[in-house]
């Protein structure tokens, strides 16, 4: 009978009702079994047999231990059949499993298996490695990963030095007892099960009629638990649950509902719940309310944590497993090793956080231009979130006062040494002979982490961040200061490390300062050591005190900072206009020669740099024809930007990749350490101007006469192709302008014109100006004199010395000895009448018709010679049938015009 019909105290309808309800009920709950029977349960182990009933829940210590439990039985397996391939598999993996089970350890310390493990597989390593025959037999694969376990075990059983000394002092200690306290728990979760399984088949023959309750009691249970995610599962729990019956909060509940957490339960391990209905309702978080441990700030939580040695330790070790993992912070994890540096520990512990924390520091690094670089920002974040411009609080000066904290501790502690404060040797390793399992083509890989590699980081760190950032900033400024803290802070190192005769490592400090110093006039640091102290300098006595710091790396440094080291000094001196010491240094070290071969494009850009400085020397000095040369290579192709790593000029025909410019990008050189591209070219010029132009009208109408200067002759043919050029706008124009004046030997338009350039003050200071322009006027007037010789003797019989001295404005003895040159070296066909002080033409001189004359008969003798030639290989004769012969004959026949028999 259908309900609808039904009227409100019908019992038959009641009890039809239950029965259908029932009926239903348990059809549900059959076909609720079946797919249970066909794939497990989401919560039970892949290990496990599925099994009808109660599913058996495991700890999460258990679940490691147990994990690992099968690594070492694999391990094991394979060390004794010597499988070294799967014994590197299996190791790697038992380490990752332990440190899956990190916090497991930190709580209760590494299990004591594993040490076991890790004694016996170093064991059976250092036997099998003085077999040498046996190691001889090995395949290539095998030794190759013997000798990768070799080095691995070695640096895994450092960290574990304390536990595996106590394992040695009682091998067989634990390991019965744990095995036993294992098969206990195991036997005990087994009768627990088939208790809890009879108790359950019970109640359900003796609680049918009551089944219906159940229901809605699993019901709403399963509800409460949908939002619990933090519930404990543990064996404890369990059995005592079952055990308890009726008497829980789940008595009526079957399946895994019978093992959740209900608000009734007391013992919530003072965790907090939240998002759990509770009554019918759910807890929710207001929007702008945090929960109290989140407004609890992280130094007072840290606090709580007792700094002692032992738990310095672990916190450092849990550290350190955890770095680079996905959803790691940085900042949380300096943040916490900051706080363990300011521990009361040993010496040796505070050295080995403090290596810890610069590496952490290093590790934050940010990603800008395709470069990685540490942040070069100022601004530090606030805990409200504001952001406060503090240089004393920046990533890169928090680095700098932890490593002299770190030279502190060491300076203090002379008996400390690398390994036991955690640092890697600081001394390059030399490839020695290495045994016969290791492969050729296996090579070592260092992560160094030591004193003298964190000044060098620390060194690139700065030369990034002042090439990142933009030279006309205020930033770029306040980070030009942090070079005399570093000067200082690699001095004190290189002096620890001198103290205690590591001078090769000392020597590579050197290095680092002298990069630092040579750049530097020394006008310019007297300067401003008027207002700043130059920490880190020197003001009195400067060269020799570069001097100084050159010798010690010349004396312990390697061939290639002794080649940094030798430009450096000559570019010194080359600065301060001392161009003959800094000449004789090049030609001496042959670097002229070598550098092309050296594959360091860093120290080809110091070459080059130093050639334009040198060029520039020689220039002030007055030596036109030097710096000319020096200037050539450089300026010739068009990319003195790129030479000198100063930025990228526009290609038209020769396009860069991607790649090409990303690289090149990388090697540019900070604005503070730039040389004057425009007063480089000017110079070159200039210098190619006083030099050619003579020649160039000399040999006006040679036909064969070639420009030495490539750039010059490049500016002359633009000049050329324009004819209709305006008045001169650029330094090349300037020069052109000049040039033009000189050919016609008028000096004072040419005088006007390059001197005029404003790019002159940048040689130095006013009296270095002053004494260069007066050396330009000097060079200009005598070239013009020349070239007024050579342009217009042919048109005089006699010159007057007075008359040329006035002209020029040139003392009598400067004409006297220009001219005389020119008699020698045959330049000018004249003499000397000294009684009327004139010189006297010779009129040799060519006229333009006889040049003329002269190109049009060697093009005919040419033309004649090409076509006998060509005549006489087809014919013989004109001496090609005699060289024929000599080399066995063309086509073995004699005769033809004009030979001469055979």
């Amino acid at each position: 009978m259908s309900r609808f019909f039904a009227k409100p105290g019908d019992s038959s309808t009641e009890s039809e009702s239950e029965s259908e309800e029932e009926s239903s009920s348990e059809e549900e709950s059959s076909e609720d079994e079946k797919p249970q029977k066909k794939a497990p349960s989401a919560f039970a182990r892949d290990d496990s047999a599925v099994k009808k009933g109660p599913r058996k829940v495991v700890s999460q210590k258990d679940k490691r231990f147990d994990e690992m439990g099968v690594t070492v039985k694999n391990l094991k397996n394979a060390m004794k059949i010597n499988d070294w391939n799967s014994i590197s598999t299996e190791f790697q993996k038992i380490n990752q499993q332990l440190a899956k089970a990190g916090q497991i350890v930190a709580a209760e310390g590494v299990p004591r298996f594993y040490i076991s493990t890790v004694v016996q597989l170093a064991d059976l390593i250092d036997q099998t490695t003085k077999d040498k025959e046996k190691v001889k037999k090995m395949s290539k694969t095998n030794a190759k990963s013997l000798n990768a376990m070799k080095q691995n075990i070695k640096k895994n059983n450092v960290q574990y030095e304390k536990e595996i000394e106590e394992y040695n002092k009682n091998p067989d200690g634990d390991d019965d007892e744990e095995a036993a306290e294992g098969g206990a728990d195991e036997s005990g979760d087994d009768s627990e099960e088939e208790e809890e399984s009879e108790s359950e088949d019970s109640e359900e023959e003796e609680e049918k009629p009551k089944k219906k309750e159940a229901k809605k009691a699993k019901g709403s249970d399963d509800e409460g638990s949908d939002d619990d995610d933090d519930s404990d599962w543990s064996n404890d729990d369990s059995s005592s649950s079952s055990s308890d019956g009726g008497a829980g909060g789940n008595a009526g509940a079957t399946g895994i509902s019978k093992w959740m957490k209900t608000g009734e339960d007391s013992d919530d391990d003072g965790f907090e719940k939240v998002g759990k209905k509770v009554g019918g309702t759910k807890v929710r978080r207001e929007p702008g309310k945090k929960a109290d441990d989140e407004d609890k700030p992280k130094e007072q939580v840290k606090e709580q944590l007792v700094l002692t040695e032992d738990n310095v330790k672990k916190r450092m070790e849990e550290i350190q497993s955890m770095r680079g993992k996905k959803g790691t912070s940085k900042k949380d994890q300096i943040a916490q090793l900051e706080i363990l540096a300011t521990a009361q520990l040993s010496p040796s512990m505070t050295a080995q956080v403090l290596v810890h924390l610069i590496s952490a520091q290093f590790d934050s690094s940010m990603q800008r231009g395709g470069v990685s670089h540490m942040p070069i920002s100022f601004e530090v974040e606030q805990p409200g979130g504001t952001k406060v411009p503090s240089r004393e609080n920046c990533l890169w000066t928090k680095c700098k006062g932890n490593i002299q904290s770190l030279l502190v501790v060491l300076q203090e502690n002379p008996d400390l040494t690398e390994e036991s404060t955690g640092q890697s040797a600081a001394e390059k390793v030399q490839v020695v002979e290495q045994d016969m399992m290791q492969d050729e083509d296996v090579e070592q890989i260092q992560v160094t982490s030591n004193l003298v590699s964190f000044v060098e980081r620390l060194d690139d760190e700065l030369y990034l961040s002042l090439r990142l950032l933009d030279n006309h900033s205020p930033e770029f400024l306040k980070r030009l200061l942090d070079i005399a803290p570093f000067l200082e802070l690699a001095e004190a190192v290189q002096n620890y490390y001198m103290n205690i005769k590591n001078d090769a490592v000392a020597a590579r400090i050197a290095m680092r300062r002298l990069e630092h110093l040579y750049y530097k006039h020394d006008t310019l640091v007297a300067k401003a050591a008027q207002t700043t102290p130059q920490i880190g300098d020197r003001v009195e006595n400067r060269e020799k005190w570069v001097e100084e710091v050159s010798m010690q790396v010349y004396r312990y440094g390697d061939d290639s900072i002794k080649t940094r080291a030798m430009l450096c000094q000559i570019y010194y001196h080359a600065l301060h206009d001392r161009f003959y010491q800094a000449r004789d240094m090049l030609l001496m070290s042959h670097l002229q020669d070598t550098i092309h071969q050296t594959n360091s494009v860093p120290t080809q850009i110091l070459f080059n740099r130093t050639m334009a400085q040198l060029g520039l020397s020689a220039f002030r000095t007055g030596l036109i024809q030097e710096a000319h040369g020096c200037f050539d290579e450089l300026c010739g192709n068009n990319r003195l930007k790129e030479l000198l790593a100063q930025g990228l000029s526009s290609q038209r025909f020769n396009e860069r990749s991607q790649e090409q410019e990303r690289m090149e990008k990388r090697r540019q050189t900070p604005y503070h350490m730039h040389i004057n591209l425009e007063l480089v070219e000017c110079c070159h010029l200039v210098g190619a101007v006083l030099i050619e132009v003579p020649k160039m009208v000399a040999n006006a109408y040679d036909s064969k006469r070639k420009v030495t200067s490539r750039a010059l002759k490049r500016v002359f043919d633009n000049s050329d192709r324009n004819p209709l050029a305006g008045p001169p706008e650029t330094t090349r124009d300037v020069v052109m302008a000049g040039a033009r004046a000189l050919e016609k030997g008028d000096w004072l338009s040419c005088e006007g014109y390059v001197l005029s350039l404003p790019v002159w003050s940048h040689l130095g200071t006013e009296d270095v100006v002053v004494k260069v322009k007066a050396m330009l006027k000097h060079k200009i007037q005598e070239e013009a004199l020349r070239t007024f010789l050579f342009a217009y003797s042919a048109y005089y019989d006699a010159l007057s010395l007075d008359q040329l001295c006035e002209m020029f404005m040139l003392e009598k003895t400067v004409v006297n000895s220009l001219v005389s040159k020119m008699i020698i070296s045959d330049e000018l066909f004249a003499s000397w009448d000294q009684p009327t002080g004139s010189i006297v033409m010779h009129k040799k001189e060519r006229s333009r018709l006889h040049h003329l004359s002269l190109q049009y008969s060697d093009l005919v003798a040419k033309l004649v010679e090409t076509n006998e030639k060509s005549w006489d290989s087809r014919y013989g004769g004109y001496g090609y049938k005699e060289q024929r012969d000599k080399a066995g004959g063309w086509n073995q026949r004699g005769g033809g015009r004009g030979g001469r028999g055979g």
